[in-house]
């Protein structure tokens, strides 16, 4: 974050460092002692706070900003006068390595060269311009007064006899320049912490050095921004710099590389003061094989019509994603779920708060997806939703209510009440519902349309695990516990204290090469942090309990078949038992009463109902 700075040939044997206290209006540059790290007793005090500086090659004066001024002070007199002042704030500053040649630059974008920098009374300034936005980093060449420069348009500016000459799409805004001694490359570190190593002979990026691609901040403020994390064997896929996916591999511990979904990005127009405005991925989800990636993005500044696209891609080789279908828009409003997975074909499922559900489906032998169902229930927005594993239930979360409609005709087969308006996670585990808020976990049986229990904390994400167990990651503080447990009781199987810190909103599952599995965890930080799984004992006691979700329906819907014969539908295909689940139908929540006296006298023990 401070930057990267050359060798400076300052006096022998010392460094000069910044301490700026915050609350206080000093800011003190002290001198060390290179050999031993020891501080000396001359300290430099700066009466008021400054906003960058500059220390010259033989270190005798250092240039500095503070708002709209250039001040230089001399380190043997401590004499300090104002060289320039400028109509905007400042906000970059570099010096020439062996010329008496100073540039600035403000928050417009323009560029001021002052030459004799360090001569008191002299206010005379050249002034160049081509940025739109704030100038993040300049730097000089080492034998010639071509300058450096790069800031949010992710473009590095040659600049040469006034004239700029550009590289454009480095892969992130610029934020420091570096010119080595050498002077045939120029190193550039991005607000995606990756560093590029431009060769001045090609005139191209050469080399790039990155982990994991970090946000630029300050992004994001008008658009969510997707938290989303996926993964295919040991590949994982989040987020990265706006409108970007990132792989990376958890089991080499490296960055492989990136997927472009938006193909663009643009600025607000002619408002030069103004931030850049990002298309943005705001859901994304990646089927179970990792052929589809399905992916919404959308932009809004502020001043247009916000843009929305619902995008899908599939994989054509080993690993590109070639995007065959572009829905531009698929909802009037803004989208704000995502829901992959397979039906009788690959199904993905949207809602909205225009008070639409809409299904998308693709067919076999297909590569386009086309709208297959719109859905609309009384209760208006939509913003969660869920497909069973069998394909035979899709979830849909209302304001206040969660429904479950059949996907053979996509007629309400229940609805379950919530107590809380807006959902983040719904999960099917066998015949139990699990629902998720900011505060709140609840799992209702679905037999009986009853709540089981419920327990207040401070969620932030929940991961369902293989074993049909779940590890919920609560916030405490600035770290992160995990509890893992089971839909039959709220009691937690096991817990781990300080998994990470930060908040945690994105898990996955990962299945390493030896066959082990670790839980991989992104953080509000945008970092990436492991954490190793055994597989617990199974909860279940009884056959009924591992049953899937569409052999429930059946038990509910098909009263005709004998007890006897429940351990069979078990081993029935999935399109078999789908089939017999939706032969029902129900527009509304029916009584308690007549679901146990009329659907399941046939198989629960014998007990007294009471009649509302």
């Amino acid at each position: 974050s401070s930057g990267i700075n050359a060798e400076w040939p300052l006096r022998p044997g010392f460094l000069v460092t910044r301490n700026s206290e915050s609350g206080n209006v000093v800011t003190t540059i002290q001198k060390h002692c290179a050999a031993t790290l020891e501080h000396k007793s001359d300290t430099l005090i700066i009466k008021k706070p400054c906003d960058n500086f500059q220390i010259s090659s033989c270190g005798n004066f250092i240039l500095f900003t503070r708002d709209t001024r250039v001040r230089v002070v001399n380190t043997c007199t401590c004499a300090t006068f104002t060289r320039f002042t400028h109509d905007t704030d400042l906000c970059s500053v570099t010096l020439h390595p062996t010329r008496n040649l100073a540039a600035v630059a403000d928050v417009n974008g323009r560029i001021c060269l002052l030459n004799d920098w360090n001569v008191k009374g002299c206010t005379e300034a050249t002034v160049q311009h081509w940025h739109a936005n704030k100038v993040g980093g300049m730097g000089f060449a080492p034998r010639s007064e071509v300058l450096f420069s790069g800031g949010a348009e992710s473009v590095l500016v040659k600049w040469l006899d006034g004239e700029p000459q550009f590289l454009p799409r480095i892969g992130g805004g610029i934020q420091h320049v570096l010119c080595p001694e050498s002077g045939d490359i120029v190193v550039l570190v991005t607000e995606d912490t990756a560093l590029h190593v431009v060769s001045l002979n090609t005139w191209s990026v050469t080399f790039k050095l990155c982990n994991i691609l970090k946000r630029p901040r300050k992004t994001g403020e008008k658009t969510r921004t997707t938290t989303d994390i996926a993964c295919t064997k040991s590949d994982v896929l989040f987020s990265s710099t706006p409108g970007f996916l990132q792989v990376y591999d958890v089991e080499k511990r490296e960055h492989k590389r990136v997927v472009d979904i938006t193909n663009q990005n643009q600025s607000t127009g002619h408002i030069r003061n103004k931030a850049l405005s990002y298309i943005d991925i705001t859901h994304f989800r990646l089927s179970d094989d990792g052929e589809w990636l399905v992916t919404v993005e959308r932009r809004d500044d502020g001043f247009v019509t916000p843009e929305n696209r619902l995008k899908f891609w599939r994989k054509e080789e080993k690993t590109e994603y070639t995007m065959k279908t572009c829905v531009d828009p698929p909802h009037a409003k803004l989208t704000t779920s995502l829901s992959l997975g397979i039906t009788t074909e690959p199904t993905a499922v949207t809602t909205s708060t225009d008070c639409t559900v809409k299904v998308w489906g693709c067919g076999d032998e297909e590569d386009s997806w086309t709208q297959r169902q719109v859905l609309r229930h009384r209760h208006g927005p939509a913003y969660s939703s869920l497909i069973s594993g069998d394909g035979s239930v899709v979830v849909v979360g209302y304001k206040g209510l969660v429904v479950l409609y059949g996907t053979a005709s996509w007629d309400v087969k229940a609805e379950v009440p919530q107590s809380v308006g807006r959902l983040d996670q719904i999960f099917l585990s066998g015949y139990y519902l699990l629902t998720s808020s900011r505060d709140l976990i609840s799992v209702w049986n679905l037999t009986s349309l009853s709540l089981c229990w419920e327990v207040s904390a401070n969620i932030s994400y929940i991961l369902a695990l293989p074993d049909k167990t779940f590890l919920a990651f609560v916030s405490r503080k600035s770290v992160t516990d995990a509890f893992l447990f089971g839909v039959k009781s709220a009691a937690p199987l096991a817990v781990h204290k300080f998994v990470c810190p930060g908040v945690v909103e994105g898990a996955c599952l990962v299945t390493r090469e030896d066959g082990g599995e670790m839980v991989v965890m992104l953080n509000s930080e945008h970092e990436l942090y492991t954490l190793s799984h055994t597989a617990p004992p199974p909860l279940a006691t009884s056959e009924r309990e591992h049953q899937d979700t569409a052999t429930i329906f059946t038990h509910l819907l098909k009263i005709s078949s004998p007890p006897a014969a429940l351990p069979e539908l078990r081993h029935n295909s999935t399109a078999t038992v789908a089939s017999s689940v939706l032969n029902v139908s129900s527009n509304a929540l029916p009584p308690l009463s007549a679901i146990c006296a009329n659907v399941l006298s046939d198989f629960l023990p014998q007990k007294v109902v009471h009649s509302n």
